[in-house]
Parts: C-alpha cells; structure tokens; sequence
C-alpha cells in the first residue's frame, strides 16, 4: 500500500471524527438542547479513548493527535464521557472539545500536505 493511500485512509477517519465534534459544538453552542446523534459518537469516541491501549489503531492514531496538539489528560476523560452522557456539558469540557477539535483541523491540513507531498 502507498503512503498516499494510507494518508488518505488516515485523513478520513480525522475528517469523520472532526465533523463529529464538530456538530456537538455546534449544537453546544447554539444552547438548543443537544442530540443524541450529536453526543453519542463523541461520547463513543472518548470512552474509546480510556481504553487506547486495547482499542482500533485509528482510535489509537486519536489518541495521539489529541494529546500532541491540544495536552489534554487522560484522566479527564471519563468526566468529559459522563458529562456527555447525561447532556449537561460543562464550560471546562466544551473548552476541551474545542481544542480536540482544533487539533482535528491541524493534523488534517497537515496530512493534507502529506499526499500532496508538500
């Protein structure tokens, strides 16, 4: 397999998990009472997460651009998971989704350059 063809792939994933996060803030932020369609794949993701080691490679592959970019601790996750379940999300997680989503957005254009080959 080429390295473009496994950017690709890996571009992907950080798109769908981008839009994902995406429309949770959006909906976080328009103060409407949030989805289940909205919370449950971020939720999903996250618990993912705790169990990184164990978990797929492209939630492993998550892992480590979250933590590269936007310094998030692990041991803040199961709070952000459970504040996401009950739908009640807190300024200090909304703030924390916003960076993972930041650092979606920043590895994405870097990947991007990547099958370019920039």
């Amino acid at each position: 397999m080429s390295d473009t063809a496994i950017f690709a792939g890996g571009y992907q994933d950080l798109r769908d998990c981008a839009k994902r996060v995406d429309r949770l803030l959006l909906e976080a932020q328009a103060g409407s009472p949030l989805s289940e369609e909205a919370v449950r794949p971020v939720a999903d993701l996250l618990e993912a997460l705790q169990q990184e080691r164990t978990a797929a490679r492209s939630v492993q592959y998550l892992g480590l651009v979250w933590r590269r970019h936007a310094h998030i601790e692990p041991q803040r996750l199961p709070r952000m998971v459970a504040e996401l379940r009950q739908y009640k999300l807190s300024a200090e997680t909304l703030a924390e989704l916003e960076r993972l989503a930041a650092s979606l957005d920043q590895e994405r254009a870097e990947m991007l350059l990547r099958i370019r080959g920039v």
